[in-house]
């Protein structure tokens, strides 16, 4: 049965695809909707992108558009941008050997989209749309294998997965983010295609590990990776079939998705709950994460691992210095002193739920309050203190300044300046 697209697709997204069609129809070449967005129309979902496939080459497309990006030009792939919307369209492939395990030695304009079809990954992705009829056209059971909700390869699993190392690493994600299963051949070529899947840059696989964040099921696709010991490929001393810590599991579906680094987090305290920051730190740059989710990802794996120290703590009080120390005031200067309570958001606290419980609304209380918590927080600095005690070598100022911070953090009263010059004669007697 034909999909009604007018009723699936919104604007402007149906106007643009009945232009992309309209126009390279008219000039006497085939135009399909292909790949994930197909894929997500028979699902009844609203796709986020829209690819095109065309028997009209490069050359002859870009005389059909106003603006064209070659944004891979040497594969056949234009990028057709209409109202800042960005819709690729590629010319019809056939795919030669694969040498390097990841891409095709060759590539070859194809005459057919039938052609085009078979060099797809997998059945579910091998489906074409005509813009116009709504009408699908399926030669490899793709349809079939949506409704049993299985992964596919097309054709042979070993040969597909043995011509491209990201297509197994591909198979999980997909399983993770429709929450569908692989095939039992195609499970296995998974195993016995390793050196391929080796093969891969750190960056695809990491950006597959991305993708599987931001869908529903993450949780499927670590499991699937730590099954298929994935891992041991990329982070060659790791090891986590021993350690995944399985009743927090679930926590990485329920975090939200708005922060890379809390997820990261929550991903690795699920493989080792117990690594230290130094190799957290090693295994995230092997894995070619920024700088920026490496920052976030140890600061929230520490408030993890430190939400362990008191699972059963029952007495709250006692925690109010602890938490100023070890999480509020290292939440605030991660953020910045200026910016950092409009950053820190409901969403936050209810990812922190999940590890610190019904302790979260001590944390939030306490930060919500506005104590001081940084150096700079504090009502005196250094230059008060080189102007009272004039004689106190250098190195000591550090030193004095963060216990008076520590005296701040238990007692917020004590922030005035008299109290903190009588402090800090004490303090240095004992120094």
């Amino acid at each position: 049965m034909p999909i009604d697209l007018k009723n699936r697709i919104p604007e402007p997204f149906y106007s643009h695809i009945q232009t992309i069609y309209e126009r390279v129809t008219r000039a006497g070449f085939e135009c399909f909707l292909v790949g994930g967005s197909v894929r997500d129309l028979v699902m009844g979902k609203i796709p986020h992108e829209y690819d095109f496939t065309t028997n009209a080459k490069p050359e002859e497309v870009k005389k059909l558009f106003p603006l064209v990006v070659e944004t891979g030009i040497k594969h056949g792939t234009l990028t057709i941008v209409i109202d800042k919307i960005h819709y690729e369209i590629t010319t019809y492939r056939i795919d030669k050997d694969y040498i390097d395990g990841r891409r095709p030695n060759s590539i070859e304009f194809g005459n057919s989209l039938s052609e085009d079809l078979r060099r797809r990954d997998f059945t579910m992705n091998a489906l074409a749309l005509d813009p116009k009829k709504g009408e699908i056209i399926d030669e490899h059971q793709g349809l079939l294998d949506i409704q049993n909700k299985l992964i596919r390869t097309i054709g042979d699993p070993l040969q597909r997965f043995g011509e491209d190392g990201l297509r197994p690493i591909r198979a999980l994600r997909f399983a993770s983010s429709l929450g569908f299963e692989i095939e039992a051949s195609t499970r296995i070529a998974i195993q016995k295609t390793k050196q391929i899947t080796e093969k891969i840059s750190v960056e695809r696989f990491f950006d597959e590990i991305t993708k599987s964040l931001r869908g529903k099921k993450p949780s499927i696709m670590l499991e699937h990776l730590v099954e298929e010991d994935i891992f041991s490929l990329f982070l060659k001393d790791s090891r986590f079939n021993d350690t995944i810590q399985k009743d927090a599991v679930s926590y990485l579906d329920q975090i939200s998705k708005e922060n890379l680094g809390f997820q990261m987090a929550v991903f690795f305290f699920i493989l080792s709950p117990g690594v230290g920051s130094k190799v957290l730190e090693e295994w995230l740059r092997k894995l070619k994460t920024s700088g920026q989710t490496i920052k976030d990802c140890l600061l929230f794996f520490q408030f993890i691992q430190i939400s362990q120290k008191f699972a059963g703590e029952e007495n709250p009080t006692d925690l109010v210095f602890t938490f100023k120390k070890q999480i509020l005031s290292p939440l605030k200067k991660h953020f910045g002193a200026e910016t950092a309570y409009q950053k820190v958001d409901e969403s936050f606290w209810k990812d922190m739920e999940m590890f610190f419980g019904d302790k979260t609304s001590l944390l939030r209380s306490i930060w919500l309050d506005r104590p001081p918590l940084l150096l700079t927080d504090l009502c005196i600095s250094g230059n008060t203190l080189t102007q009272r005690f004039p004689d106190l070598p250098k190195t000591k100022y550090g030193i004095l300044l963060n216990q008076l911070l520590d005296l701040v953090l238990d007692d917020p009263t004590k922030n005035e300046i008299q109290i903190l010059l009588n402090h800090s004669a004490e303090i240095l007697d004992n120094l």
